[in-house]
């Protein structure tokens, strides 16, 4: 999972250990890959992959903003080049278009969005924009849906061609038939996530 660094500075080590040498200091804004927290003698700490493919170690108190994709819920959305309504208008986004949310600060009392669009231009809408958030590809939500689908469908097969359930033409063959469908479908879209999910 891709994030961004909110704090001013974080250390960062090359093994789950405090004492060891740290090898790098990211600054505010930096953008990492991260993984899922783990626990070290009483201590939590977070993997992350340097741009060399090195897997190293960040404190789990270290604050990391997930970057997250969405797609703008309404027309006419302003870019701004600093998160206040006076700063200077960049673009105007539509409808529709996506954008990476980088962060949420604060300016002038209310909420503002830190956006990238498609072409890496980077700039503040307000908080109050809709956006819909959009479900980040992994390998983790590819195998679930495998597993799932692949349940789907063999419950389906055992409905619809077992021996001891009525017809198929009746109520429980058209809900065999649907389990098959819905289960495959779910099968094939959890080995496209899975495939095309980064690693």
């Amino acid at each position: 999972m891709k994030g961004r660094i909110i704090d001013p500075q974080v250390k960062v080590y090359s093994s789950m250990d405090e004492n060891s040498v740290s090898i790098a200091t990211f600054q505010e804004g930096k953008e990492i890959e991260f993984g899922g927290a783990k626990r070290k003698s009483g201590k939590v700490w977070v993997p992350i992959t340097l741009s060399t493919g090195q897997q190293a170690f960040i404190p789990g108190e270290s604050r990391i903003f997930a970057i997250r994709e969405g797609s703008l819920m309404q027309n006419n959305v302003d870019v701004h080049a600093e998160p206040s309504a006076e700063s200077l208008v960049k673009q105007q986004l539509a409808r529709n278009s996506k954008v990476y949310i980088l962060q949420v600060v604060k300016g002038e009392g209310q909420d503002w969005v830190r956006v990238r669009d498609a072409s890496g231009s980077e700039g503040y809408i307000s908080g109050d924009t809709r956006i819909k958030v959009l479900q980040q590809k992994t390998k983790a939500a590819g195998r679930k849906n495998i597993l799932t689908g692949a349940m789907w469908l063999i419950a389906g097969l055992v409905i619809t061609f077992s021996g001891s359930t009525p017809s198929a033409s009746g109520s429980f063959g058209l809900l065999g038939y649907g389990a098959i469908l819905f289960g495959a479908v779910m099968l094939i879209s959890g080995v496209v996530q899975y495939l095309t999910a980064p690693a």
